[in-house]
């Protein structure tokens, strides 16, 4: 541990109050208020809407899912990878004993993209180097600040830690000093209450039978209004449900059974889901594709919302965990040096005919080598020889490709210098 480090206390701290509130709301079960459409919204319900769902894995399983290598700089120039640290292993392997890399990172990216913060606390093993990595959920956690530093307590945990024992990942930072990310479930719980009403009044409709609500018209007086509740009700126990759909009604006094309302299509209900699905999409950044919608989606655009959505999703929210991993996971020593690279390549691996087409380009300007390209597909080297860079033959540079310019003759009939 750096001597930095050792010198820092806690000194008196006062309670950031965003993640206090929020763990008092849950537990008191209020969570986020219900939106216009009626519906609270909270991290369960949110994640059973299924747009929600489709933007949360898609982001958190392709992340996790990439390799995360630890790069040294070297005095002459380049970078060289580092192997044996305990922190690649972690982040790559196994994060604690009770979790595996990928399932540990996956919990992380998720909650930080629903709550807009996400916490892990690093147990240190000998010469104070990361040993494991411990998911804790923003509603067991209270952040703490004092002396322009941030502290960290956990639920039935008494001990106060200090920043460079918890991993911190964060969203968008909108609240008052810049320091909390804001969560997506509360920035846009009307959007997201507005899918799940939609879902719910769908479900109400299947659970209606699919029939469309209306009236029994009768040309008789009801005697009471128990006996127009009986027969409501008798209608509904038998006529409604799914499990009762397709049955033959049987009327009686001359009762007739009148729709009067417009069926889903056509009142657009099918639309306003799309629709919202698709807000969903611009919230998280996803195309549609990787949310299953293929309506307007083609063969020849999938490539290039794949390409937008690696360079406008994911590397943003890459870029944020590699400077949170530097600073938290390397010594001091080793910050300036030591940095943290997802290879984003690596989302290339299903497409075999992508891959060679860009390993081909690589090589025939010499930006690779032959072993570099075995290396990124898993396969071992074929010795120094495979070190060696090539060129195409035709290529030369600038100067050569132009012939050197022609010395302008004198004009005929003008003396030249020596005559003159």
């Amino acid at each position: 541990m750096s001597a930095e480090r050792e010198q820092r206390s806690t000194g008196t701290v006062e309670v950031s109050t965003q993640e206090s509130n929020g763990r008092l709301l849950a537990l008191l079960g209020l969570g986020t208020g219900a939106t216009v459409g009626g519906v609270p919204v909270t991290e369960r319900n949110a994640l059973g809407f299924a747009a929600v769902w489709a933007c949360v894995l898609a982001i958190s399983q392709d992340i996790a899912a990439l390799p995360c290598q630890l790069y040294q700089d070297k005095p002459t120039g380049g970078k060289e990878k580092v192997v044996g640290h305990p922190a690649a292993r972690l982040l790559n392997l196994q994060a604690s004993p009770l979790q595996n890399a990928m399932p540990h990172r996956m919990a992380m990216i998720a909650t930080v993209l629903l709550h807009g913060n996400a916490y892990a606390k690093i147990d240190y093993g000998p010469r104070y180097r990361p040993d494991a990595f411990y998911y804790k959920h923003p509603r067991q956690t209270e952040v703490l600040r004092g002396n322009n530093r941030l502290y960290y307590r956990f639920w039935g945990d008494p001990t106060i830690y200090q920043d460079y024992e918890v991993i911190h990942l964060r969203g968008l930072c909108l609240d008052t000093d810049g320091v909390m990310g804001l969560s997506v479930l509360s920035a846009h719980y009307e959007n997201i209450g507005t899918g799940l009403a939609a879902q719910r009044a769908g479900a109400q409709f299947y659970n209606n039978g699919a029939k469309l609500s209306g009236v029994l018209e009768t040309k008789e007086t009801f005697k009471d209004a128990a006996t127009a509740a009986r027969i409501r009700t008798d209608w509904q126990t038998i006529y409604g449900g799914t499990e009762n759909a397709g049955k033959v009604a049987v009327l009686e006094n001359g009762m007739k059974f009148k729709t009067v309302s417009m069926p889903p299509a056509d009142a657009q209900f099918l639309d306003t889901r799309k629709f919202t699905a698709r807000e969903i999409a611009s919230i998280f950044r996803v195309p549609a594709h990787k949310m299953g919608d293929l309506e307007r989606s083609t063969n020849n655009n999938i490539e290039q919302q794949g390409i937008d959505y690696v360079q406008n999703c994911l590397q943003p929210w890459v870029v944020n965990f590699e400077q949170e991993y530097r600073l938290k996971l390397l010594r001091t020593s080793e910050v300036d040096t030591h940095y943290f690279r997802h290879n984003l390549t690596a989302l290339l691996r299903a497409d075999a005919a992508a891959r060679a087409l860009y390993y081909g380009k690589m090589t025939d300007i010499g930006v690779m080598s032959i072993n570099e390209v075995r290396e990124l597909e898993e396969m071992n080297g074929i010795g120094d020889i495979g070190d060696v860079r090539f060129v195409q033959v035709n290529r030369q540079t600038l100067e050569n490709a132009l012939p050197p310019p022609t010395p302008k003759k004198p004009a005929t009939g003008t003396p030249s210098d020596e005559q003159a």
